[in-house]
């Protein structure tokens, strides 16, 4: 009996395992990994929504929190390349889960030597913007579950059984786009930069063009002058902006056609962070892009 109590008071004694303080980089993401710790703890967003993530530049307090973290879940280098060194010197103790490196998905090849005169931009062969389409998100929510899961094995059940839930709406969400999205599958359109590729793929776009490279750098007016010639020669009905590219590119695009503009965000500059952030990025995505498509 002796031994029963005093075990008992051991147990009692010991104090819960803290969970690991996790920073994530950019607002999707942030999204999918809130959705994954709820009921456990709250991520920490590095970057604000409207912040650039290709050239942001880290201020002190970001690097107070990159030194506190115990997990960094970030894109990876091809989206963030100045996050590198930080990760290296900063968060020295810290696990790192790098999305484009992780399996289950098919990466999408990116070419970055236009022969154009807004230049060439080396950013590596894969586009990092994978997290537009729903399904490689929802393999990237398992990656994310399982290093949780690993670094606080205490509150594992709590991360996969979210994981699930997340991936199953995920799924739902893909269906519905596809049904939303079909019926406007041959109508052309010009994205504002080349970073809306993953969702073009999913769900069967047609676009003859982008106005800016996949980090958004500004057009130069021999390919401002190209998409001209495409938007009035190829029938292109749509016309799209987003916070990175400058709107008077689609004015000057559409200028006497009857093509559409609309505005659009892959990152939701503009949508509350945290849990429901991916989700309703994504939905938002959706609904412009069909009501520029829509005749």
């Amino acid at each position: 009996m002796r031994f029963t109590v005093s075990f008992a008071f051991t147990v009692l004694a010991t104090p819960a395992l803290a969970t690991p303080n996790v920073v994530v980089d950019i607002a999707p993401l942030h999204g999918l990994v809130s959705e994954v710790m709820a009921g456990v703890a709250a991520p920490v967003l590095l970057l604000p929504p409207q912040a650039d993530a290709h050239s942001y530049a880290l201020r002190p307090s970001d690097a107070q929190t990159l030194s506190d973290a115990d997990l960094v879940i970030w894109v990876g280098e091809g989206l963030t390349p100045w996050l590198a060194d930080p990760l290296t010197t900063l968060a020295v103790d810290a696990s790192k889960l790098e999305m484009l490196d992780t399996d289950g998905w098919a990466a999408r090849e990116i070419d970055d030597a236009h022969d154009d005169d807004h230049g060439a931009h080396d950013h590596g062969a894969v586009d990092p913007h994978a997290w537009m389409d729903p399904q490689v998100a929802s393999v990237w929510v398992g990656h994310i579950a399982a290093q949780l899961s690993q670094a606080d094995p205490e509150n594992a059940q709590a991360y996969l059984a979210n994981a699930a839930t997340l991936q199953a709406e995920l799924d739902l969400i893909r269906i519905e786009i596809t049904a939303q999205l079909a019926q406007f599958a041959a109508r052309p359109l010009i994205w504002p930069h080349d970073a809306y590729g993953y969702f073009q793929d999913a769900f069967e776009l047609t676009a003859l063009g982008a106005i800016s490279e996949v980090d958004a750098a500004a057009a130069g007016p021999k390919h401002i002058a190209d998409l001209r010639d495409i938007v009035l020669s190829q029938g292109v009905v749509c016309v799209l902006s987003d916070p990175e590219v400058n709107p008077r590119w689609s004015t000057i695009l559409r200028e006497g056609t009857d093509a559409k503009a609309a505005m659009i965000d892959g990152i939701g500059a503009d949508v509350p962070t945290g849990l429901g952030q991916y989700q309703t990025l994504i939905t938002n995505l959706t609904d412009n892009i069909a009501g520029c498509l829509t005749p």
